[in-house]
């Protein structure tokens, strides 16, 4: 029988997914700032035997609406998660820990020795979400170049790619070191390459920083929905995020993005896709009801359209309500423009836009009820579209997590679809099976091995 997979999506930040929800009297989210309040979420999900937590992560400032987005704090303030992963390691043993690092603004050498790092401190369980960011608040940041189209990114994360490919699995050989006291002898120069790539956007000469990790390459996540994106996701990435408003339109996302893979020579088993999951548990479907109206009586939706602004560069409060949501070319995230376009059977107005979003928000299937109701659907949604796990995503915390592992996870469990205890090994092992700790060999990745054959 499938084993589910499972992971938390969460941003170091007060306020995340369900805009205002941070002024809720049973939400901790205010201690973002505390390493403590991290290191409990950390071993609650190794409690519930959890694969990972997604710490996803972005550059930038509210340079609009300015008062609003300080006010309700609109994905700001925030940390740094890369940061506090170590700590979060040494505080469990099993947990991963993936977060996001773009092409757009990172250079390739710093981020590999950041990744490579991580690998080393987390002993394997470090993963990478690759991002072709866009937009001019992340830009300006760094005094970047934020004319760049959204498939120029892509093309400039190609190149990224190459640079990190060679980096991890090309720079060190596997026999490069020794740790010869006696000899006082570490490592052996001939066989720690020095790297050198000038292309349209990088230009980098180096041997890698880091000896090579127990995964070389992080394992590499993606989650751009765009036609481009699911193409670069099929050619490199090892766990894709999808969402989708129905089961069908889930399904062929997944085929999509198989059949893509395919097309590169890669197998549709190298690839695991999650979904997002906001689940309101309770012991009973009616106090699971009780939970969601009382997050609802928090939320702002004025705070939840700038979120969408945000990430799409569309003012829906400045539309005609009543016009249609069409024909939209934005430069910036496409997920959540297609979201109410390319999966829509009929063409819905600004408003009804506006009304879904600030309903939802960023989330994907929402499901309320209790532990078996909970567990009855995911089945389903498993069995029917062939996704490979979710991503939990919070309404509260540590309340949305705790509930879930307290009540969810042993009906999972019971099932024989969820794990009940943690399999040794790396990250990628743990996805792929024993023995996979680096990237298979129909990576493109793959290719820059170096393993003293050469």
């Amino acid at each position: 029988m499938k084993k589910i997979h499972l992971g938390i999506f969460d941003i170091q930040t007060p306020n995340q997914m369900t805009q205002g929800v941070w002024a809720h009297p049973e939400n901790q989210s205010t201690r973002y700032k505390d390493l403590s309040f991290w290191i409990e979420i950390a071993q609650l999900c190794e409690r519930g035997l959890f694969d990972f937590i997604f710490f996803a992560d972005s550059y930038g400032y509210p340079s609009n609406k300015q008062e609003l987005a300080y006010r309700e704090a609109v994905y700001t303030p925030g940390l740094d998660p890369m940061l506090s992963i170590s700590a979060l390691s040494a505080a469990t043993k099993h947990l991963a820990f993936i977060t996001t690092a773009s092409p757009t603004y990172e250079a390739p050498y710093a981020n590999a020795r950041r990744f490579s790092t991580l690998d080393h401190l987390t002993n394997g369980r470090i993963g990478w979400n690759v991002v072709a960011a866009g937009g001019k608040a992340g830009a300006a940041c760094f005094g970047r170049d934020s004319t760049l189209s959204h498939d120029e990114r892509y093309d400039q994360a190609e190149e990224f790619l190459e640079i990190s490919y060679r980096l991890f699995e090309e720079s060190w050989d596997d026999h490069a070191v020794h740790v010869n006291r006696e000899k006082r002898y570490y490592a052996d120069s001939s066989k720690v390459k020095l790297i050198s790539h000038e292309g349209k956007y990088f230009k980098v000469t180096a041997s890698h920083a880091c000896e090579p990790s127990i995964q070389r390459t992080p394992v590499l996540f993606q989650a751009g929905s765009s036609d481009r994106g699911r193409d670069f996701a099929a050619k490199h990435a090892e766990g894709v995020f999808l969402k989708a408003p129905t089961m069908e339109a889930l399904k062929a996302q997944v085929e999509d993005i198989r059949n893509r893979a395919a097309r590169y020579g890669r197998k549709s088993a190298e690839i695991k896709i999650f979904t997002g999951l906001s689940a309101i548990v309770g012991e009973t479907t009616e106090q699971a009801i009780e939970k969601l109206e009382s997050f609802k009586a928090y939320r702002s939706r004025e705070a939840a359209l700038l979120t969408y602004e945000n990430a799409t560069g569309i003012d829906l409060t400045a539309m005609d309500p009543d016009a249609p949501f069409e024909n939209f070319r934005t430069e910036q995230g496409r997920t959540h423009t297609e979201r109410y376009t390319k999966h829509q059977k009929n063409t819905l107005t600004a408003r009804e836009v506006a009304d879904q979003f600030a309903e939802k928000e960023f989330r994907g299937i929402t499901l309320c009820g209790d532990a078996s109701t909970i567990a009855d659907q995911m089945q389903q949604w498993v069995e029917h579209t062939g996704i490979d796990g979710f991503n939990l995503e919070r309404y509260i915390l540590p309340g949305t997590i705790t509930d879930f592992v307290e009540l969810v996870v042993p009906e999972l469990q019971r099932r024989g679809i969820f794990r009940t205890s943690y399999e040794e090994g790396s990250l990628r092992e743990r996805l792929f099976g024993v023995g996979n700790t680096t990237l298979s060999q129909t990576h493109p990745g793959a290719r820059f091995r170096n393993n003293g054959s050469q």
